[in-house]
């Protein structure tokens, strides 16, 4: 005599399936968790309550870091990105 498995069988791999999509959404909730707190874009580290920096501060740090300009040269573009930074002032009127 053979024993079926009956009409249920057939809808396992579904159950299988939705079983392992729940696993990777778990998965990627849980990474995400860990990597919600850095600001920067991924392998930058954290900024610790420090406002961003721009990008062409950040070259400018690397290229005295790099000894490619002087500390006086990189006051100078500090300076000068400040400047253009900053709002511009209210019109007078």
């Amino acid at each position: 005599m053979m024993w079926d498995y009956g009409y249920g069988m057939g809808w396992g791999w579904i159950l299988i399936l939705f079983g392992l999509l729940a696993l990777a959404a778990l998965v990627v909730l849980v990474v995400r968790s860990f990597t919600s707190g850095s600001s920067g874009p991924p392998g930058s580290p954290p900024s610790h309550g420090q406002p961003p920096r721009s990008d062409a501060r950040a070259i400018a740090e690397e290229r005295l870091a790099r000894g490619e300009i002087t500390p006086d040269e990189y006051r100078e573009i500090r300076r000068a990105l400040d400047e253009t930074s900053s709002p511009p002032p209210p019109p007078a009127g």
